[in-house]
């Protein structure tokens, strides 16, 4: 989970820096982190569920085992939502950088 916090921040304040100043450059820095950050939460959802079945096949009484599996599981949800969310807002900021500084075409000149 640090993970996916760490990369989100990078990607939401690279988004927000190409927001304000429209640097395209980024815009590969950017993708490329989009890209890590959405792995690491497909990686931190794999592994949290990897330990919650591990410690669901130890348990005798299925209500408790039932139980272990549902809290788990959102628990290792955690990951991948948060890094939906960085996502979404590290999108929301190439949106308004792409509306703001729009990349001239060839024909235009």
């Amino acid at each position: 989970m640090y993970v996916v916090f760490a990369l989100g921040l990078v990607a939401v304040g690279a988004a927000a820096r190409f927001a304000l100043r429209g640097e395209h450059q980024l815009l590969g820095f950017i993708r490329w982190n989009l890209r890590a950050l959405l792995l690491c939460g497909a990686f931190g959802f794999t592994t949290g569920m990897i330990k919650v079945l591990h410690a669901s096949a130890r348990g005798d009484d299925f209500a408790r085992t039932a139980r272990l599996i549902l809290e788990g599981t959102s628990e290792a949800a955690n990951n991948p939502a948060a890094a939906l969310m960085y996502s979404v807002l590290a999108c929301i900021g190439i949106a308004i950088g792409q509306r703001r500084f729009p990349r001239p075409s060839a024909v235009a000149r």
